[in-house]
């Protein structure tokens, strides 16, 4: 993955939601937000038309590698996520908690915790000094335009927070990337920082009709180590 040849306009809405509800919103999951009373599901519904058929994710155990392709190098012991039929893989440490798969009407979303915990639901709060990162999976139209997502997304955010209720939270953003992956398809990566000072991680990139998004927060260094390994994979359904 190198920087490069990719702009975009995440700088325009300065101000956003706090941390833990912009990673939910851009989850597309169904748990409740706390911060600012921020209704997740209705900030999805600006984002999302219900026109279309879910994505499926699909995680494969043992991992494996398609034939020819190098390994990323990682400071972790890592294991590898794999989704077929989305197109993608990225390694993770292998002492993660992985799960539960959350589908909406378009998209889903899968958690991973470095902290133990049952799967059936989506964690709650991060436990301090812990890890977690959501790998989101979105249909969204026009596709194949990584600008537009990621501009739309944060304007939308940023009006939410804009109405009378949810102004006592803001979010700055700290720093932006543009990268291109291995295949050479663009990929966009900022951090945040929450009123209270916590720092979350967000990850964008395409994925032929469909988009891919990681978010998260704790250690972002770990966190921009793994988005450093996502690789496309041949799509099979």
């Amino acid at each position: 993955m190198k920087a490069g040849g990719f702009r975009t306009t995440i700088r325009g809405p300065k101000y956003l939601l706090g941390v833990s509800a912009l990673a939910a919103a851009l989850g597309a999951c169904a748990a409740p937000a706390s911060v600012g009373d921020i209704d997740v599901q209705a900030t999805v519904d600006l984002l999302l038309t219900a026109n279309a058929p879910a994505a499926t994710l699909v995680a494969t155990s043992p991992p494996t590698t398609p034939a020819g392709t190098a390994q990323p190098t990682t400071s972790f012991e890592a294991t590898t996520y794999r989704d077929p039929s989305a197109g993608f893989e990225f390694d993770h440490p292998a002492s993660w908690t992985v799960g539960p798969v959350e589908q909406q009407s378009r998209g889903g979303i899968t958690a991973f915790t470095s902290w133990s915990r049952p799967t059936d639901a989506l964690p709650g709060e991060t436990p301090a000094g812990e890890t977690r990162m959501d790998a989101t999976v979105q249909l969204w139209d026009p596709t194949g335009d990584l600008n537009a997502f990621v501009t739309r997304f944060l304007d939308s955010l940023a009006s939410l927070a804009s109405a009378p209720a949810n102004d006592a939270i803001g979010i700055a953003v700290m720093s932006d990337e543009s990268l291109t992956l291995s295949d050479g398809r663009p990929a966009a990566a900022f951090v945040v920082e929450g009123s209270d000072g916590s720092q979350g991680y967000f990850f964008f990139t395409t994925l032929d009709d469909k988009y891919l998004v990681l978010s998260g927060e704790g250690d972002l260094a770990l966190l921009i180590e793994i988005a450093q390994t996502v690789r496309p994979i041949e799509i099979t359904y």
